[in-house]
């Protein structure tokens, strides 16, 4: 049975739902005529560049990246690695693939300084590692001679410490000190020669003023970069492998967290360590530095260039290398007002700098600079 719709005398036929479109089209055509033909449409926004995704933006506040020096040809250049300031102005920096320490003046000369390798009968290589100077010495992590300490004045090269309780270490990465002057270091698994397959996790260890060397945490999958805050109170870690980063707060009494937590001058224990900052893709951080804002800076192996973290362990942006180099494994902060990131290409054996919003936590000579609020 047919059905109607309407009031009074007019009423209409409900039309198919196939012909009710086909009057709708017609009358949006027409409307779309009015305009008539000379009528030009509006062209279509022009492509932009699109950020692969998970890949932040430029920080904020970051100058031009320029190459400061390129040492490729040279056997101080082979692959990349540390980084430190002394009070003069030079950035030293070591060679893995040759156990080469060497620096490059203010205006880019490179100065080649010792070999820590032994000799070649030995058969053995040092692998020089992470760099920093305290105290007018120059600390070194090597994967296969623990941490040694170089003296400019006497131009000696001597052991600190290669064994823990009588072990080897599994190959000593990167260190940094404390306000107190501990020395804190990274030791992951498999790069050195005392590795075994029971135990495949790596560690943090302290070498305390009073010359006492403690592990003071374990279970990371690859350790690498470490930086203690501008306040004195966390440490930071690059979990490499995990492509995270862990932030282990010093205890350092009572709080609403751990109010049985007493006091550590000694900064050998934890109230608390929790992982953090996942970096994109397979990144791997590396070096890291703080920035006296409390800013974290992270050189990212496998992604070619350097994030910056803020306090909150966010990423606030990513500054790429210009060649493309892949291994960027470490960097310094320096130059005028110590405002200057000085990153390493490894594979490429080229340097690079760019202007940073504020200035590095660690200053010339290894001198730790005031925290800014």
């Amino acid at each position: 049975m047919r059905r109607f719709v309407g009031t009074g005398t007019k009423r209409l036929r409900c039309l198919p739902i196939a012909g009710l479109a086909l009057v709708l089209s017609g009358i949006l055509a027409a409307l779309a005529g009015l305009g008539g033909p000379s009528q030009a449409q509006t062209p279509a926004p022009a492509a932009t560049p699109v950020q692969p995704w998970g890949l932040p933006p430029l920080p904020p506040g970051v100058g031009p990246v320029e190459k400061f020096a390129d040492v490729s040809d040279t056997p101080q250049g082979k692959f990349l690695e540390g980084g430190a300031f002394d009070s003069q102005g030079n950035l030293w920096f070591v060679a893995i693939g040759s156990g080469w320490v060497s620096y490059l003046t203010p205006d880019g000369t490179l100065v080649p300084v010792f070999n820590c390798n032994p000799p070649p009968e030995l058969g053995q290589t040092c692998e020089p590692q992470g760099t920093r100077w305290h105290d007018g010495k120059l600390y070194l992590t090597t994967r296969h001679r623990g941490i040694l300490v170089y003296d400019p004045q006497t131009k000696e090269v001597q052991t600190l410490v290669y064994t823990y309780r009588n072990q080897l270490f599994k190959g000593p990465n990167d260190l940094d000190f404390d306000a107190e002057g501990n020395l804190f270091f990274t030791d992951p698994w498999g790069t050195g020669p005392g590795p075994n397959m029971s135990d495949r996790t790596g560690a943090i260890y302290q070498y305390a003023r009073d010359g006492v060397v403690r592990k003071v945490m374990d279970g990371g999958l690859f350790p690498n970069g470490i930086a203690v805050s501008p306040d004195n109170t966390v440490l930071a870690i690059g979990d490499c492998a995990a492509g995270r980063l862990w932030y282990a707060t010093f205890t350092t009494g009572p709080t609403l967290g751990c109010p049985q937590c007493t006091k550590d001058p000694l900064h050998l224990t934890f109230q608390g360590v929790r992982a953090g900052t996942y970096v994109p893709g397979s990144g791997c951080p590396d070096g890291i530095h703080y920035d006296v804002k409390g800013n974290l800076w992270a050189a990212i192996a496998r992604l070619g260039g350097i994030i910056q973290i803020d306090p909150r362990g966010l990423i606030l942006g990513f500054v790429p290398v210009p060649n493309g180099d892949l291994a960027t494994t470490n960097f310094a902060f320096g130059g005028p007002d110590n405002q200057y990131i000085y990153l390493e290409g490894a594979n490429s054996g080229t340097f690079w700098r760019f202007k940073v919003p504020y200035p590095g936590l660690i200053g010339p000579g290894g001198v730790r600079l005031p925290a800014q609020p």
